[in-house]
């Protein structure tokens, strides 16, 4: 058994394998919703346990004798997830009791020969541990009664594992590993984000299915490209607020914003058929509110004919998301993966731009041509003066120009931006432009 080892969790829709993954976690980084079929794709996370660090894999529920090929897909995820994981987690609903199901899923993991636990879920109480022993009629080994809602049993669940388990040793700790980048591909429902991720891994990591809101959580895949680690996060489609119902849909746009939040670069994914919508904006906006890198994908371009046509979208694009005219555009189709490589250079030159540090001595010498080229205006009966340029924080670019006043007028502050973008390069990545006087707090530049 290797030093970090892999637990998938396994069962038919609805036993609990979410909460039990979000138990292990301590946070709700899965969905749960009292509704069959809410986990579809495979969710990764990771736990540490009495100095132990456990990899764990939720996946989505299993009905083998469902032919919908939403159902297939998900038990391919499953069984990949089973192929990944040392050890399998069997999670059933102790209330129900044995049913035929279960039965199925344990004659499905009992080949791969790999250590596997039957965690009878939702024990409330000691009254109902006692039907966890109906569960040896599978004729298995252990039967570990839990309430992953409660945490009951769960770290006795941990500790068998831990007991039964030869552990390596760990590896000695490499330093100077590159953090990973975090790529969150965002946009409306049925946008290609799913496919897109899949494209780029080549292989069908994420479900996609034609009915709009096949993916519903929040789904990071760590990736390898040219010796660079990425984390690829897919989310839930985003329509507007008042489109959106209360319950599992906005709880999944929630999760998505938070992947957002916690994101490096975000890709925003139009549906070039469609082109933009008011809700494509949005989404824009909220990348560079949250200070994110910005790339933006024209997706499904296969299905756009002609030069004209092609024109006309892209003007559109120009027009619609004015307000983010840095942010790289790249027609992409993961049909034929037209573009899909050049989007990925885009994103890598987006992440190292929003990293820039320009010197001091660089940007005093910029303000110094900047402000001899254009002369500030006056404010007031007072001249504005610029004194010198710092650059205080990268993750994006932040500037702050001290001078003798901070009220600058808006149309200066735009030609500074404009003019860093130009001298500097900053693709995709939004700017911070503050000014200070000697006397009082940055004024931010919007």
């Amino acid at each position: 058994m290797k030093s970090r080892p892999v637990i998938a969790i396994v069962g038919r829709p609805n036993v609990g394998k979410s909460t039990l993954f979000n138990r292990f976690l301590r946070n709700r980084k899965a969905l749960v919703e009292d509704v069959p079929g809410v986990t579809r794709d495979r969710i990764y996370g990771s736990f540490d346990w009495d100095g132990r660090t456990f990899d764990v894999i939720d996946t989505g529920g299993l009905d083998i004798q469902d032919p919908s090929s939403l159902k297939q897909s998900i038990r391919q995820q499953v069984q990949v997830a089973m192929r990944e994981a040392d050890i399998i987690l069997v999670v059933v609903d102790i209330r129900s009791g044995p049913t035929p199901l279960d039965a199925d899923i344990i004659n499905l993991v009992r080949p791969l020969g790999k250590p596997y636990y039957l965690v009878a879920n939702k024990a409330d109480n000691a009254k109902q541990e006692l039907s966890g022993g109906e569960f040896f009629s599978f004729g298995v080994n252990h039967v570990i009664p839990v309430s992953a809602t409660h945490g009951r049993g769960v770290g006795d669940l941990i500790d068998l594992i831990v007991k039964d388990v030869e552990f390596d040793d760990p590896p000695p700790s490499e330093e100077g590993v590159d953090e990973p980048v975090r790529i969150t591909f965002v946009g409306r429902p049925n946008a290609g984000k799913s496919s897109m991720v899949n494209s780029i891994l080549k292989e069908k990591r994420l479900l996609v299915d034609s009915v709009a809101g096949t993916t519903m959580d929040a789904v990071e895949v760590p990736f390898s490209r040219q010796q660079h680690n990425f984390v690829l996060v897919d989310t839930a489609g985003l329509r507007r607020k008042k489109a959106v119902e209360v319950g599992l849909e906005k709880l999944a746009g929630m999760h998505a914003i938070n992947a957002m939040e916690r994101s490096h670069i975000v890709v925003l994914v139009l549906d070039s058929n469609l082109g933009v919508h008011e809700q494509d904006a949005r989404l824009a906006q909220l990348a560079v509110d949250r200070g994110k890198g910005l790339v933006i994908a024209l997706n499904k371009w296969d299905l756009v004919k002609g030069r004209a046509e092609q024109a006309k979208i892209k003007q559109q694009v120009k027009d619609q998301l004015r307000f983010v005219p840095w942010a790289a555009v790249v027609p992409t189709s993961t049909i034929n993966g037209h573009g899909l490589g050049q989007l990925f250079d885009q994103v890598v030159d987006a992440h190292k731009r929003w990293n820039h540090r320009v010197s001091t001595s660089e940007l005093n010498r910029f303000l110094q041509e900047a402000v001899e080229a254009h002369h500030p205006p006056m404010s007031g009966r007072r001249p504005l003066k610029f004194y010198y340029m710092t650059q205080p924080q990268t993750r994006p670019p932040m500037f702050v120009v001290h001078g003798n006043r901070k009220d600058v007028p808006e149309s200066y502050q735009r030609y500074l931006s404009n003019h860093l973008r130009e001298v500097f390069t900053f693709p995709g990545t939004p700017l911070r432009l503050f000014f200070r006087s000697s006397h009082g707090d940055p004024n931010e530049k919007k």
